[in-house]
């Protein structure tokens, strides 16, 4: 008796790891599939720019930021860069964000460079402007805000 619960069980055991193993590829490709929808479902790239500084040097061109936006999966997502053309000089390229993200809640950043800084994947729901600087400070130099989005 002690052994027929035994083979039943290890014949149990077997047909659930083989299972298992059949269903694994499955949930791959679904996995891969939801990936291509998703990648399916982004709209088109919206490009802007080069915004610039308002700098002493280079005719007040001496950074300046370019980039896009693109609606993905129902939110939207930013993407640019930051460009130093004297970089090594003393001064920095500096970029400031105002945005509402997804959730309502309102974002002033801003960042510096020396030479090239990416940014990729920010996510926000309106009112994206721009606003690039060059100097000692985040705050010398600056150009105009630009609307983006």
């Amino acid at each position: 008796m002690g052994i027929r619960h035994l083979l039943a069980g290890t014949a149990l055991a077997g047909s659930m790891v083989a299972g298992a193993l059949a269903i694994a590829p499955a949930a791959q490709a679904d996995a891969a599939t939801a990936t291509q929808a998703q990648s399916a479902q982004a709209g088109p790239k919206h490009f802007f720019g080069p915004y610039f500084s308002n700098g002493s040097e280079n005719g007040g061109h001496e950074s300046y930021f370019r980039g896009y936006w693109q609606k993905r999966g129902g939110d939207y997502y930013f993407y640019g860069d930051l460009y130093d053309r004297h970089h090594n000089d003393g001064d920095y390229s500096y970029v400031w964000f105002k945005y509402y993200d997804r959730h309502g809640d309102f974002h002033r950043n801003w960042y510096r460079s020396d030479d090239r800084r990416h940014f990729e994947g920010i996510r926000f729901k309106r009112d994206f402007k721009i606003q690039v600087c060059e100097g000692g400070s985040r705050n010398s130099g600056c150009g105009s805000w630009h609307d983006v989005f």
